[in-house]
């Protein structure tokens, strides 16, 4: 369980930076003269995916935590 939540982690945090490293190249966010943000759907991509893996790494974290509590008390 801790592996899949480890490897979970990483797969959304990678993905949270090419998202945001394909946004900032090849699609240039504006603000028209209307004062509308043009932004792509990778923004949003960008910033579920890194939500999402900061989730798995503290449920990671909580999970080696409670192991080694239980390692220490017995």
């Amino acid at each position: 369980m801790k592996k899949f939540l480890l490897v979970f982690s990483l797969f959304f945090l990678a993905l949270s930076f090419v998202s945001g490293l394909i946004q900032k190249i090849f699609y240039p966010q504006y603000i028209d003269a209307q004062g509308v943000l043009h932004e792509t759907l990778l923004t949003p991509i960008a910033a579920f995916s890194f939500v999402l893996s900061i989730i798995g790494f503290l449920l990671w974290l909580m999970l080696l935590l409670f192991q080694l509590i239980r390692r220490w008390i017995k």
